[in-house]
């Protein structure tokens, strides 16, 4: 069977670099999720009814629980092990864009892979795509959801069948850059798996995928390394003379416009972007502190996340934490959703089924802790 998958860190960027929404589309790279309550208070929460179900190989209870987090209400569901008993539990965590507690990325095998080894599994829908309510802030999104974590683990330390002592969490793309901050927010996490997340800021990952698309267009090594680094001095630029010149010298590359609608904005409406937003939040200032347990994923063939950059960088990062659990998989053949791919380019038509090495290493992995 054939599918199309709609990757998750970005949005089509086609005329969406004017000023006034450049730093909202990338922390979108970076992902959203959440919703709107007000006035909830943080005992406000319920499961509801137990249903049987099956994922794979596996039976689970499963039950429907909601959650207050800040103004947003979460809605999703927690899976049990069909066993009467405490059990640890995985949180999955979406990348950006629309998605459901099924995932906007198939869930159901890692569910299946967690639930045999004893796991239970929470995921839940994002605004606008399921029964959560909320809308985030463009610029603080990735901040947002790592506050939605912290505040599901609370909710679950509360429940008579969770085991808070072990909480994993899985997370794919945009997550990459929302557990390493939830690590900060929160001490009980006990590992993480991280599938294509960025070893760099939003803004440097934004400039990467950019560069790819150029890339993907038979565009030459000289446009493609032009396009990265002078994206990303766009974004970052300090003063106006600054993202003049990087404006000017993108729009001389063959099909940027066409591909990203950029333009050039005049002195008058130009203002750079406050440093305190979530695009320049870099996970890898965490990594380095980070000693639970990771295991990380990268697609050699990803057009959407650096591979070889975030390989290095998770490893560099985690050797100087001291670090002494902790396995990163380069995956030959793999795009960004860890499916077999010929260039990893957008709008490749691929297969729907997991690469058999990922979902190996994956459940070997998971064995062991």
């Amino acid at each position: 069977m054939k599918t199309t998958i709609q990757f998750d860190i970005l949005a089509d960027p086609k005329g969406c670099y004017k000023r006034n929404s450049l730093y909202i589309m990338t922390a979108g790279l970076l992902l959203v999720m959440a919703s709107l309550f007000v006035g909830c208070e943080k005992d406000d929460f319920g499961y509801g009814p137990e249903q049987i179900m099956q994922f794979g190989s596996e039976t689970a209870i499963v039950r429907e629980l909601s959650f207050p987090s800040g103004d947003f209400t979460i809605v999703g569901e927690l899976r049990s092990p069909d066993v009467e008993e405490k059990h640890p539990v995985v949180l999955m965590i979406h990348g950006s864009g629309e998605a459901t507690r099924d995932g906007a990325v198939p869930f159901n095998p890692m569910i299946e892979i967690f639930l045999r080894h004893g796991y239970a599994v929470l995921s839940w829908d994002k605004p606008g795509s399921g029964a959560s309510k909320g809308t985030f802030e463009p610029e603080y999104t990735i901040t947002q959801r790592a506050e939605i974590i912290r505040d599901a683990i609370e909710v679950l330390s509360e429940s008579d069948f969770i085991d808070v002592n072990e909480v994993g969490l899985w997370g794919i793309s945009q997550a990459g850059w929302v557990m390493p901050m939830a690590l900060d927010k929160t001490p009980d996490i006990s590992w993480m798996v991280v599938v294509s997340g960025g070893g760099e800021d939003g803004i440097e990952q934004g400039a990467f995928q950019v560069a790819q698309m150029i890339a993907c267009e038979e565009g030459t090594a000289e446009d493609v390394a032009s396009v990265e680094q002078y994206w990303a001095i766009m974004n970052k630029a300090a003063t106006y003379d600054e993202y003049r010149n990087a404006v000017q010298i993108l729009l001389d590359v063959p099909g940027l416009y066409e591909n990203t609608g950029l333009i050039m904005s005049d002195e008058e409406q130009w203002s750079p972007w406050p440093r305190e937003i979530d695009a320049f939040f870099d996970p890898v200032e965490v990594l380095q502190r980070t000693t639970i347990p990771v295991l990380a994923f990268f697609g050699e063939l990803d057009k959407y996340v650096d591979p070889v950059q975030g390989f290095h960088a998770y490893e560099s990062a985690l050797d100087k934490a001291g670090n002494q659990d902790y396995q990163i998989n380069m995956i030959e053949g793999a795009g960004h959703v860890m499916v077999q791919v010929e260039t990893g380019c957008p709008g490749e038509i691929v297969g729907a089924e997991y690469m058999t090495e990922y979902l190996d290493t994956l459940e070997f992995w998971i064995m062991e802790r």
